[in-house]
């Protein structure tokens, strides 16, 4: 039987309007738990999303605190239809590299879907099919990683972030063991927009290691562990991405919740 989106997405979804101020969808995010906000317009037909990664741009207490949702909003936005396929919106989610869908017809909002709904759907799935070998993370990981070191200038790693279009770069010593994990939420939350600040503040970037923003001491996963169990781990602990490491914590890869969801929908991609 077909899973649709209407089945498993979430019917309560908060919205804003486009003239809101970025300090109200900030405390509207914290205040619901949330991580996504559609954005409508006077109709009440979507015309964006705000995200608390578009938030972390701005120091929202500020004099940026003012700015409308529709100076900083994601617009055109990726929709689902409620009555597309469990397929259909994980490849969305994939190609497009995002986590959340809202849920439109006719140009409103009925609801949304987060990455999280779709892989606890997808384990469902998997757990009732009675399938063979469920695929383990040496299956899906990516080997040909960017790393970093606790002792480069986090000028140099946000360079990496910018060219490669990842989001996460493990931080390794120098047997390769991984000791943190610095994604461009740390660096938004240190040094604001990446792109600006090694436009503007090269010599103060030059002056910051990795190890001073780096998360510390990440979670990390087995080759052998399935992507069910990672699955889990990317929902219930909010994080992106998990590097794959061997029993004395030398890496190995790394693999996203873009690419559990990839790998459901027979899609491959780089790493995030």
């Amino acid at each position: 039987m077909t899973t649709r989106v209407r089945d498993i997405m979430s019917r309560r979804v908060v919205v804003a309007r486009v003239h809101d101020t970025l300090a109200f969808a900030s405390q509207l995010l914290l205040w619901r738990g949330i991580r996504h906000l559609p954005v409508v317009d006077a109709d009440e037909h979507i015309v964006g999303i705000v995200s608390d990664r578009d938030l972390l741009r701005y120091v929202v207490e500020g004099p940026a605190g003012a700015l409308p949702l529709r100076d900083v909003m994601t617009s055109p936005v990726e929709v689902i239809a409620p009555d597309a396929d469990l397929e259909e919106a994980s490849a969305k989610l994939a190609v497009a590299r995002i986590d959340a869908l809202p849920v439109v017809k006719n140009g409103r909002v009925l609801g949304i879907l987060t990455s999280s709904d779709i892989l606890a759907e997808r384990g469902k799935i998997i757990h009732k099919g009675g399938e063979g070998r469920i695929p383990c993370a040496a299956d899906v990981m990516h080997t040909r990683v960017l790393v970093t070191h606790p002792t480069d200038p986090i000028g140099s790693a946000i360079q990496k972030l910018i060219d490669a279009e990842v989001r996460h770069l493990p931080v390794v010593d120098e047997d390769f063991r991984v000791v943190g994990m610095l994604s461009d939420r740390d660096v938004r939350t240190a040094v604001g927009d990446p792109r600006r600040a090694i436009a503007e503040a090269e010599d103060f970037l030059s002056e910051i290691e990795v190890g001073g923003i780096m998360t510390a001491a990440p979670l990390s996963v087995s080759p052998t562990a399935s992507v069910l169990e990672i699955a889990e781990i990317l929902m219930d602990e909010k994080v992106g991405a998990l590097p794959v490491v061997t029993d004395d914590d030398k890496l190995l890869g790394i693999i996203s919740y873009v690419d559990v969801i990839g790998h459901f929908a027979g899609r491959r991609h780089k790493p995030s």
